[in-house]
């Protein structure tokens, strides 16, 4: 049996969804007492973060971050989205894509993880369009989210339906065939 990892989030809906990507897996969630690094540079973010939480717990662990990309924006929010969020909330995002008649966009996980040896980096994206009303729960971004192929937000989903849809699901398959791996090389 493989010791728990640790998670670094204090998202809910994260921990919610890895506990069932990641099974038979498990993980501790833990939280940093730092700032979390910000930028526009999604990876970027994501190797300084792992290394701040291998650094500050000493143990396997790994980190998480999603951004949405617009196409009319130039990519951006990408790795600022949760910060932009935050500024701006629901009405004001919407406020500014009023206007936008390319409403494409890419949703972008990264995966960081950390076993002391090296930094591993799982990555997966998931086209889509930023719908002009929310559905779903309002206080995330992901209630304006519509990923091709489907009729509702990301927000609207249910757990089943996201975990078969979004960038994280697709991340944490290949995160979990690693730790497939790593699991059958110690045996």
């Amino acid at each position: 049996m493989i010791k728990p990892m640790r998670f670094v989030t204090g998202n809910q809906r994260k921990i919610e969804e890895y506990t069932r990507l990641l099974a038979p897996y498990t993980f501790i969630p833990v939280r940093l007492i730092v700032r979390e690094p910000q930028g526009d540079d999604q990876r970027e973010i994501v190797r300084r973060k792992v290394l701040m939480a291998f650094a500050e717990k000493r143990a396997s662990l790994f980190v998480d971050h999603t951004g949405l990309s617009i196409e009319a924006w130039n990519e951006l929010p990408g790795g600022l989205t949760p910060e932009i969020w935050r500024k701006l909330g629901m009405q004001g995002f919407l406020r500014l894509m009023q206007y936008e008649t390319n409403r494409q966009a890419t949703l972008r996980t990264i995966i960081g993880y950390c076993c002391s040896r090296r930094i591993r980096i799982f990555e997966a994206k998931v086209r889509g369009t930023v719908t002009t009303q929310p559905e779903g729960s309002e206080d995330t971004w992901e209630c304006l989210f519509i990923p091709s192929g489907f009729d509702k937000s990301l927000a609207a989903m249910t757990l089943d339906e996201r975990i078969k849809v979004t960038a994280r699901a697709e991340a944490a398959r290949e995160f979990k065939k690693f730790l497939d791996h790593q699991v059958v090389r110690t045996w």
